[in-house]
């Protein structure tokens, strides 16, 4: 009894003498060391949104390279989050990190820095509960180590963006219903206009907020009203930036309802789930000690609204945010990892109840309970999750056709090759084959300024080795995936292979500069305006030219020949060898692709009639290619 006794005095001693400050940043630094080691090596993605919705637009603002997905083509994205990662990158890029692998590190470290922050928030919240330091910090502990919210936290999602966002207006909120201070309220609406702004799913969070508000403040109809239009007011100053980056306002949000909930865009192309999707997940993600104790406490918060309401303005908003998206049919885990998060601190609240209660009435050691909690939450493996800490779930790499579609499966080095081969010093242009263009690093991982093309197509891959030799592409570099290409298949190709890596091997393309002949017979009947520079019919071409053979002699008046409208060509009118004159046409700046143009032939060549045309890049940036040439 007298250790009990001294260990209570001890106990208090610490509660006396230390403040909330000191235990907020002890709670932080824990949960930054735990997601700092995961920044550091989880380089997967699961989602293809990790990379084309967050980091490589944001490395297009800041570097000026990216792949563009058509949600930044339509624009049914806002720009915020993009925004705030290229200020990331360019204050990295400031201080010397120039490493596409190390970026990204600091990338995740800015959003590691957020959720540390919100576990740091969650320990405020305890305390509002009315929980010691001492249990506040043990019980936020859970979350500060979970494996689970670590891996969430350097997802480079707007879900995992959003989430820190969403927890501190709650905490704004439910300070607000202990003070009725209209500075909590503002905080509260702001915070929640933040998470908007990056995920406009978030509003239905908002609206559960308001709702919280309504039913536990006391004024209820003023706060309601004024996180209301508050919330109104950030959703205008949303409108207002599309109108910036987009040229109209509320582009990027009307588009994205208009895709995703009118037309149901992303219900035909990635399919509709049950309603109970997400429970059968939770009960595959977690631990039933998990779920079950969060579902007590909440009921216990309904019998005991009085006492407990702010447990409620804490649950309802992440609950109804749940139950909206149960009730839409294409559902992700990710759409909900807000909600998962709720879970566990809900779980940890419950512990810390019954450990409050505990440690008060029987005298028992609440570091034992701690203890429990902490393996129950902490330590015990989420299945779905453990085997994707540094493997991407991508599609397999049989897609002949291009397409993204295919096998589900496990890859990694994905997200590391393309910064490896970004890396290579004499690199001009990089093929990287096997994993669909979907499911790679972009530029955000490449960080070179070259074309770069990926692909899962096996006929691309040949076509791509065709157009480089022809075309003299020098320092190409092939990366090929393992057992994707015969390396049989290989051997009629100048290539010298320069290490394995990652499950890849890196090839330089050996070229020379030739002149190609082709009859005019091999060309295509009619070239398409806005056809790709490198589409299967056309002919690519090196810097020496294209010599096509009329077969026949001509006196055409107009000629109308289909080029490459980002470079500027010279065409010669040859017969027997001879040049008679010449044609230069220029780039077409506001095309994209290929592009036919018409010309007069001069009358002196007519008059002589020609039999051959010798077609010649001048100013051009390495992707020259002739399409069809029609003669009047």
């Amino acid at each position: 009894m007298t250790d009990f006794r001294r260990g209570s005095f001890y106990r208090e001693q610490i509660e006396k003498n230390s403040s909330d400050s000191f235990w907020f940043c002890l709670i932080f630094c824990v949960s930054m060391a735990v997601r700092a080691v995961a920044s550091c090596t989880s380089f997967a993605q699961i989602y293809p949104d990790e990379i084309y919705q967050t980091v490589e637009m944001a490395h297009k603002l800041a570097f000026g390279k990216a792949i563009t997905y058509w949600e930044f083509r339509v624009g049914a994205r806002s720009w915020f989050l993009p925004g705030i990662l290229a200020g990331v990158y360019k204050i990295l890029d400031f201080f010397g990190v120039k490493n596409a692998l190390h970026l990204n590190i600091g990338i995740k470290l800015f959003f590691s820095l957020l959720h540390s922050l919100s576990i740091g928030v969650f320990y405020l919240i305890l305390r509002n509960f009315k929980f010691s330091k001492g249990l506040s910090f043990l019980f936020s502990l859970p979350l500060a180590v979970s494996y689970f919210l670590a891996y969430v936290s350097v997802r480079t999602l707007s879900e995992s963006a959003s989430l820190p966002f969403m927890v501190f207006a709650v905490y704004f909120a439910v300070r607000y219903v202990d003070s009725s201070e209209n500075r909590h309220l503002f905080w509260s609406f702001f915070m929640s206009g933040i998470a908007f702004m990056i995920r406009f799913q978030n509003a239905v969070f908002a609206l559960g907020l308001a709702l919280a508000l309504f039913l536990a403040s006391k004024n209820r109809f003023k706060a309601a009203l004024v996180f209301g239009f508050g919330y109104i007011g950030m959703m205008l100053l949303q409108g207002l930036l599309d109108l910036f980056t987009w040229g109209k306002f509320m582009q990027s949000f009307l588009t994205y309802l208009d895709y995703n909930i009118l037309q149901k865009f992303s219900d035909r192309t990635g399919g509709v789930s049950p309603w109970f999707y997400y429970l059968a997940d939770v009960a595959d993600t977690f631990h039933p000690i998990t779920y079950i104790s969060a579902v007590l406490l909440l009921i216990l918060s309904v019998i005991h609204f009085g006492k407990l309401k702010k447990v409620i303005v804490f649950a309802l908003p992440f609950i109804l945010f749940f139950a909206v998206h149960s009730a839409i049919g294409h559902k992700q885990p990710r759409f909900v990892f807000a909600s998962y998060f709720a879970l566990i601190a809900l779980s940890s609240a419950a512990f810390a109840f019954v450990a409050a209660r505990v440690s008060e009435n029987r005298r028992f050691n609440v570091v034992v309970i701690s203890l429990m909690l902490l393996l129950s939450l902490g330590a015990v493996p989420y299945k779905k999750y453990l085997g994707l800490w540094n493997n991407s779930f991508t599609t397999e790499t049989f897609a002949d056709d291009g397409s993204d579609r295919g096998k589900r499966k496990r890859f990694s080095g994905i997200l590391e090759i393309a910064s490896e081969t970004g890396q290579i010093k004499d690199l001009k242009r990089a093929f990287i084959f096997g994993i669909p263009q979907i499911w790679c690093g972009g530029y955000a991982y490449f960080h070179r300024n070259v074309p770069l093309l990926y692909s899962s197509s096996r006929k691309e891959f040949f076509k791509s080795l065709d157009d480089a030799g022809n075309a003299d592409w020098k320092n190409s570099y092939f990366v090929i995936k393992k057992d994707f290409i015969d390396e049989k298949a290989l051997k009629s190709y100048k290539l010298t292979k320069i290490k394995d890596a990652y499950g890849f091997s890196i090839y330089r393309l050996e070229t020379k500069d030739f002149m190609k002949r082709i009859p005019l017979a091999g060309l295509p009947e009619k070239t398409e305006n806005r056809t790709k520079w490198n589409h299967p019919e056309n002919i690519v071409m090196s810097r020496s030219g294209v010599l096509v053979d009329l077969e026949k002699e001509y006196n055409s008046a107009k000629i109308e020949i289909a080029l490459d409208s980002s470079d500027s060509y010279e065409i010669s009118f040859l017969k027997d060898g001879r040049q008679l004159g010449k044609l230069t046409v220029l780039p077409e700046k506001k095309r994209f692709g290929m592009y036919t143009r018409k010309r007069s032939i001069p009358q002196e060549i007519r008059e002589a009639g020609f039999d051959s045309l010798l077609i010649v890049p001048l100013e051009h940036d390495d992707a020259c290619s002739l399409g069809s040439i029609k003669l009047d």
